[in-house]
């Protein structure tokens, strides 16, 4: 696989990639409470678009996830850690992520409720 190649099926990638989270989102903003949805679309984001080096020797990167997969079919649990830490730093970020996304909707929630309990001023 050459430069071109390679810069090929990680734009495609991307691009599916991109069109799954969107697609998540309008599933999980409607069916599930919006808190635990921010927390799932973190995640997912984290797990489809962390990079890890495929060897260490190399420059090529490809998603976690699949670095982490196949080096453990492959060359067994041991060979895995080395792309197990930035998908694990990547889940931790995206738990801190969510965790703000929440405390944000809660509180622009709390406000609004505010702004609808207050009593009309003109009507005084």
């Amino acid at each position: 696989m050459d430069t071109s190649d390679y810069a090929v099926a990680w734009i495609i990638y991307a691009l599916a990639a991109a069109v799954f989270g969107v697609l998540a989102w309008r599933v999980l903003h409607r069916f599930v409470p919006r808190s635990l949805a921010f927390f799932m679309e973190c995640v997912l984001l984290a797990l489809m678009f962390t990079p890890a080096y495929v060897l260490p020797d190399q420059g090529i990167m490809a998603p976690a996830l699949m670095v982490v997969a196949l080096n453990t079919l492959t060359l067994g649990p041991k060979a895995a850690i080395g792309s197990l830490i930035p998908l694990v730093l990547a889940l931790l970020l995206a738990l801190a992520v969510a965790t703000v996304l929440s405390l944000i909707y809660r509180l622009r929630q709390r406000r609004r409720q505010a702004v609808q309990t207050e009593p009309d001023v003109s009507e005084l």
